[in-house]
């Protein structure tokens, strides 16, 4: 993509000021670990650690980016963890259980299976124990139930080594950690905790940070990223000075709506702002920006229906033709607080429509004898020629939710429309027994696990 946003001027502006602003202000560290960095030459100031002019701009290059322009591939989708709300059927809410976050595991093993683009796992985490449990659970039932898991990453320093375990024992060792930091300028959190506190089990860390724009950052672009970009750096350099593991930065902005005083996701500027995010990152390094291969797909809806389905559907067919081929957050409402099984299959049924658009109509030369053809369609129509039996998948998707159907057909005889066919497709699936489940002897041995993990917190 050569349609750059920020001009070179602009890039400029924001690798300078943030190399700036980390020689001259620095970044917020704890005591105890800035004295460490004291001792090792870094400059402090207060609570703050400066750093030196060419080791940020040594990290910001480390970091070029040699991407490549985005191929047309099959739209993939993947619910959140973060939900800890279900949206009923018929209404209304219910918090998320052990017992609900494994019955709606088993709901999306078996949804899988017709539509092979979603990613497997439970969404949502459940409520109904310790808070440093809710994640751990969500990925110990992701792993008993659902084929193919991937876990997400630990979110307890408490129970952490317990999580570790697990993921070593399931054969998936996490050797990789996101460290998300606040703005402005602090390096802190539970993600920072953790991946110090077991560093020497990493290979490597990724550094990202939330600011909002003109809340937490400041209300122009080139400023915020500035901001963004040197918290990032920052916390990559110290990290790797602190432990000597290999970390990495990013670039983060996300909007604010000072009306509603909310992160503005499932928003026009939220799909604006990934596609700044990437280009700064890209190019702030000297590299190429090439656009993003993934999209989220959030709603600030608080119901599955109109408005979450305007908020998805725009993002994604804006987010697709410009090469994306991952959506996040299918099924997800109210940002990603409550997970919809309705909006799950509106948002599928969506994204096939976009796949539609994106793959396009078949071209080609015309490799029969045309005459031939029309004399047969003047004959006998050309509904049943081979050519349109063969090949009429090609050219119209069919839907398994939206009808085609004419309003006069409806009104003689009507038929379940969208929402209606959604629930009834959901309370199908949901009565299915189980399609794939761990063997006994691991399933003991994450619940084991799991259970040391219970007696530290108590």
């Amino acid at each position: 993509m050569k349609d750059y946003f920020f001009t070179n001027s602009q890039i400029d502006q924001i690798r300078e000021g943030a190399i700036s602003i980390l020689a001259e202000i620095g970044v917020k560290l704890r005591p105890e670990l800035a004295n460490k960095l004291k001792a090792k030459g870094f400059s402090i100031a207060g609570d703050f650690v400066r750093i030196e002019r060419s080791q940020s701009l040594k990290k910001i290059e480390s970091q070029k980016s040699t991407g490549s322009p985005p191929e047309k591939r099959r739209l993939s989708t993947y619910t959140s963890a973060y939900s800890h709300t279900y949206e009923k059927l018929n209404g209304g809410y219910d918090k998320i259980t052990t017992q609900s976050n494994v019955k709606m595991a088993q709901f999306m093993v078996n949804l899988g299976k017709e539509y092979p683009n979603l990613g497997i796992a439970p969404p949502g985490h459940p409520n109904d124990i310790h808070p440093d449990l809710q994640f751990f659970r969500h990925v110990v039932n992701g792993f008993v139930w659902c084929e193919n898991f991937y876990p997400m990453e630990p979110t307890s320093l408490k129970v952490a080594s317990h999580y570790f375990e697990l993921c070593d024992v399931m054969g998936k060792p996490v050797t990789a950690t996101p460290i998300y930091v606040s703005s402005p300028l602090s390096i802190s959190g539970e993600s920072f905790e953790i991946s110090l506190a077991h560093a020497d089990r990493l290979k490597g860390v990724y550094f990202a940070v939330m600011p909002s724009l003109g809340a937490s950052a400041p209300l122009h672009l080139v400023a915020a990223y500035a901001q963004t970009l040197a918290e990032t750096v920052g916390g990559a350099v110290i990290f790797e000075a602190l432990t000597g593991v290999p970390a990495y930065y990013s670039t983060n902005l996300f909007p604010f709506d000072f009306y509603d005083m909310s992160m503005a996701f499932g928003t026009p500027e939220k799909l604006l702002t990934e596609w700044t995010n990437n280009e700064v990152f890209s190019r702030v390094s000297g590299g190429e920006y090439y656009g993003s291969g993934a999209c989220d797909i959030h709603a600030m809806a608080l119901r599955s229906g109109v408005q979450a389905s305007i908020e998805k559907t725009s993002l994604a067919t804006a987010g697709a033709m410009l090469g994306a081929t991952s959506f996040g957050c299918s099924g997800t409402i109210a940002m990603d607080e409550v997970f919809s099984p309705i909006q799950l299959l509106l948002d599928l049924e969506m994204l096939a429509h976009v796949q539609k658009i994106v793959d396009g109509m078949p071209g080609g030369d015309f490799d029969g004898d045309l005459l031939s053809e029309i004399r047969q369609g003047l004959e006998s129509s050309y509904i049943m020629s081979d050519r349109t039996l063969d090949n009429i998948q090609d050219y119209i998707w069919h839907s398994k939710l939206f009808t085609r159907k004419t309003f006069g057909a409806y009104s003689s005889k009507p038929f379940p429309l969208e929402i209606e066919k959604a629930k009834t497709k959901i309370e199908a699936t949901m009565k299915l027994p189980p399609n794939w489940k761990i063997d006994d002897k691991l399933e003991a041995e994450i619940e084991r696990i799991y259970k040391k993990a219970c007696e530290v917190v108590g």
